[in-house]
Formats: C-alpha cells, sequence, structure tokens
C-alpha cells in the first residue's frame, strides 16, 4: 500500500518537474512570452509613429494640392525658385 502510495507521489513531481520545465524553458516560455509583448510593444510604438508621420504627409499633400500660397512658398524656399521679373537677393550671414 506504501509503495503505490510512494509511486504516485513520484509521478505526481516527475509530471509536477515537466510542467515547470515547459513553462521555464519550452517554446512558449514565460520568458518568451515577456519577450513577445516586449516585442509587440515596440512593434506598436513604430506603428504609431509610422502613422503620424502618414498623417503629416497627407496634411501636406492636401496643402499643395489646394493650397496655393503654401505651395509658392515651398517652391521658394525649398527650391529658390522666382517669378518671372523678381529680383531675388540672398543674406550671407
Amino acid at each position: 500500500m506504501h509503495r503505490k502510495i510512494y509511486i504516485a507521489i513520484i509521478a505526481v513531481l516527475f509530471l509536477l518537474f515537466i510542467v515547470a520545465a515547459q513553462l521555464l524553458f519550452g517554446k512558449n516560455s514565460i520568458p518568451r512570452q515577456n519577450q513577445v509583448k516586449k516585442d509587440i510593444a515596440s512593434y506598436q510604438a513604430q506603428v504609431d509613429s509610422l502613422n503620424a508621420l502618414i498623417e503629416q504627409y497627407k496634411k501636406e499633400i492636401e496643402l499643395l494640392e489646394n493650397d496655393s500660397v503654401y505651395k509658392e512658398s515651398i517652391l521658394r524656399t525649398r527650391y529658390g525658385m522666382s517669378r518671372k521679373g523678381e529680383k531675388v537677393f540672398q543674406l550671407v550671414e
């Protein structure tokens, strides 16, 4: 009778050891799950940043399509363009 109890206790301990080993070292271990959560948070931050950049570009596209004053200011400042007959002076600092 006592022998069966010892065998049952050993079997339960062995199963607990296997479960603990899987939780610590297996494919879906706790450290691996924590790393995956960190990776997901990092990727989500990148996605949010890129979405904000997309929105910024959409606003600039909208301005370039519809706002002639904005378009003219971009052409003058970024590309140094001027109208016919205008004299352009560049200040040297």
